[in-house]
């Protein structure tokens, strides 16, 4: 069987001989009208190579609301080529290469999304299922590579890595072109919670309102974020919804984190787990959690209609984080090194359940001059309280704590200007 052609990334017609983007080279174009045509989405996903992936944005109407619908394009996925190392001696084999990897990512990809949609959104059915594919996704690349360099010692990493960026096209294209609501969910979970490639969809804070009476006197809370950097709001969550919320964190997602319900946190040696939950919350979330929640996005509105001087977006996925204890988080910026997309506040809500402050897991702030005579200020993470700080300028940390912790953020990023 012959070998397919190159196809171009952007009308995706087949050539001998295509135009390669200087600075990721992992696109291919067949001119530089498509080319240019194709920037304002390569743009998002295009880095050099080894560079950390920068969080993508994905702005869309509220999909709860107004689904869009699939374009009818299907994909034809030819059977996979063997690639040998003389082959790759040849220039045009080199995208041979990209390709064959790159249909292999289309194929697992739908694959997993078969698999989560069949389950109708139980993660305890789909986990395993897709961390098996993932697997076989990862062996799949390590073998093209071995055959391309025999040599090669850090193989394993370097496939992580080419999957990881080949699966982020793949998924980045398929929410650009529009999805049904639970597909583009389905999407984001596997972009967030397996393959960490930091796609986001960003919405108004409006979007997330809070019915009148929900909570009241929020102004004190925003005038001391925006003059002091941060603050703690109290009695977000009762202590009996605390300790549902808490078996229902340890049963379905610590206890489960084999199978990639929680991943080691990535780029950390402080030994915490953590993992993306949507909003709206999956089939199957328990009325507390969906509670939690529900407050929690709806609080960057708060701040909006009540002076927060900046306009603000949120995401829809909330981050858990989950502490066993010895495990902490270092001293950091939850903006750092995020120009193109900066995070403004975050919102993080202690799910602890009957919290002493002898268990430690304190959250550190770190004042720098906002409080006089205090060089930092330890936040005990008791039941129902909720941490909110400037991502920008306020450092933190999270102490050891001494039995295991969940913390449920979320963040909100400063609006484009209009």
């Amino acid at each position: 069987m012959a070998a397919p052609l190159p196809r171009c990334d952007k009308c995706d017609k087949e050539f001998d001989k295509l135009l390669q983007c200087g600075r990721c080279k992992n696109a291919f174009y067949c001119s530089k009208e498509c080319q240019n045509t194709a920037w304002k989405s390569h743009k998002n996903i295009c880095r050099k190579p080894n560079e950390e992936p920068p969080e993508a944005k994905i702005h869309m109407t509220r999909l709860a609301q107004k689904e869009a619908k699939p374009k009818p394009k299907s994909f034809g996925y030819s059977p996979p080529v063997t690639v040998t190392k003389e082959d790759l001696e040849e220039p045009e084999t080199a995208e041979q290469f990209r390709q064959e990897l790159l249909r292999e990512a289309k194929v697992t990809n739908a694959k997993m999304m078969a698999a989560m949609q069949e389950s109708g959104g139980n993660s305890q059915v789909f986990l395993p299922q897709v961390a098996s594919l993932k697997e076989a996704y990862y062996s799949f690349i390590m073998e093209r590579m071995c055959a391309k360099d025999p040599e090669r010692e850090d193989v394993h990493d370097m496939a992580v890595q080419y999957g990881e960026g080949l699966m982020r096209e793949v998924i980045f294209a398929l929410l650009q072109r529009g999805l049904p609501n639970s597909a583009s969910v389905d999407q984001l979970d596997l972009a967030n919670n397996h393959f960490r490639t930091g796609i986001i969809q960003q919405m108004s804070p409006a979007e997330f309102a809070l019915s009148d009476g929900d909570l009241e006197g929020f102004e004190p809370a925003v005038s001391r974020v925006s003059q002091k950097g941060f603050v703690t709001v109290e009695g977000l969550l009762d202590a009996e919804m605390a300790a549902v919320i808490h078996k229902e964190c340890e049963e379905n997602f610590w206890h489960h984190r084999a199978v990639g319900a929680m991943s080691l946190a990535k780029g950390k040696k402080d030994g915490f787990y953590e993992c993306w939950l949507p909003y709206p919350p999956r089939k199957g979330t328990s009325p507390e959690l969906e509670h939690a929640l529900r407050i929690l996005f709806g609080l960057p509105h708060e701040f909006g209609r009540h002076g927060y001087p900046t306009k603000l977006k949120t995401s829809t996925m909330a981050h858990l984080a989950c502490f066993p204890p010895g495990s902490r988080e270092a001293k950091h910026l939850d903006s750092a090194g995020d120009t193109t997309n900066p995070r403004e506040l975050t919102y993080s809500l202690f799910l602890a359940h009957d919290w002493k402050e002898e268990d430690s897991g304190q959250h550190r702030i770190f004042l720098d001059g906002k409080e006089e005579s205090k060089p930092h200020q330890d936040v005990c993470p008791e039941v129902g309280r909720c941490l909110i700080f400037q991502s920008q300028t306020v450092e933190h940390m999270v102490l050891s704590p001494k039995r295991l912790l969940f913390v449920l953020t979320i963040f909100a990023y400063r609006a484009e200007p209009t």
